[in-house]
């Protein structure tokens, strides 16, 4: 989860930015922008809830009448039509699973159910190693083809696919590029703590966000840092998690063990300049881990902040060029 650390951000507190706030996707989101810009608020408004409504429509596994429900219950072996953007941003997820060895993999939709962290209420038992045995055929992203003319989606085993990882990130990308056709280009687009910062806040500096702690009791910041043209996104177990008999079963599902994922990282922060990629980014390292998470990300130059659980403490360490960004 990350923070909003912005000095003199509120409107109460300079009048030169104005702001926005909503729910979606099962969370908030929040839109601040110069007002200098002289675009209507109500305008601004309109305009982010219509991106965000598309999205949420196309993309929700929590309705039956979006385009991923829809393609979730077709036949395997067939080609089924989505709108194009969906086929881009499944194009993606499909890219990001091939680089990170499937640590990414948007076919963990059935999976995600059972372990009782999708549409459906958790449940108090644990999957059975012979339920689990059973999921493995449906579960893979190479299972799952897209074609982008004409744009559809076919998959090869009686796979579903969950895009949470990945879609408010990019509903971030999405919003962001309605704001830069408007002629908007300093402002912070905010979605279930993903986020973007174009330009600069009004006092011609960066934006600043923090990086929270990842512990369960008290939100406070473990890390400032300051960005403009780019996307954040945290990935982190800490809190969205059950405990059955005194042990804690945690979102973050590893599709190569179909379990919960059990290391020492308690949190991943991904700059990119595509808020989907970070997202996605972001929760593939959490399924790696700290050794071999830290380790890809050095490997690939990719700009990461883990914080790492260890017995002295919580300890960071960063890959890529991530600590040219900090501040403190």
């Amino acid at each position: 989860m990350l923070l909003l650390a912005l000095s003199g951000c509120s409107v109460t507190e300079d009048t030169d930015l104005v702001s926005v706030t909503g729910l979606t996707m099962g969370t908030s989101y929040t839109v601040k922008w110069w007002a200098h810009n002289g675009i209507d608020t109500d305008w601004v408004k309109s305009g982010v809830q219509s991106e965000l409504v598309r999205i949420e429509d196309s993309m929700s596994t929590y309705t039956d009448v979006s385009d991923v429900s829809g393609f979730n219950g077709a036949s395997r072996n067939l080609w089924y039509p989505v709108p194009l953007q969906m086929a881009r941003l499944i194009n993606l997820a499909q890219e990001i699973s091939v680089i990170t060895d499937g640590a990414f993999d948007i076919t963990v939709g059935p999976l995600v159910n059972l372990w009782g962290f999708g549409p459906d209420p958790k449940q108090l038992r644990i999957p059975t190693s012979l339920q689990l045995n059973a999921m493995r055929p449906r579960i893979g992203y190479q299972k799952l083809q897209v074609k982008l003319k004409p744009p559809a989606l076919l998959k090869t085993a009686d796979a579903s696919i969950d895009l949470s990882a990945i879609a408010k990130g990019y509903g971030v990308d999405a919003v962001s590029s309605w704001l830069e056709q408007q002629g908007v280009h300093n402002f912070l687009v905010e979605v279930g703590g993903e986020l973007r910062a174009s330009g600069f806040k009004p006092d011609k500096t960066p934006w600043r966000i923090a990086i929270e702690t990842p512990t369960i009791d008290a939100r406070q910041v473990y890390q400032i840092v300051e960005i403009r043209d780019m996307a954040v996104a945290t990935s982190g177990n800490y809190r969205n998690y059950y405990e059955v008999q005194g042990v804690r079963y945690a979102h973050t599902l590893d599709p190569a063990t179909l379990r919960p994922v059990i290391h020492k990282l308690a949190s991943v922060t991904v700059l990119d300049q595509s808020a989907a990629r970070a997202d996605a980014l972001a929760t593939a390292l959490m399924v790696m881990g700290d050794e071999k998470g830290l380790a890809w990300a050095r490997q690939q130059q990719q700009a990461a902040h883990f914080i790492i659980q260890t017995e002295a403490g919580l300890v960071a360490q960063t890959s890529g060029n991530f600590s040219q960004y900090m501040v403190r």
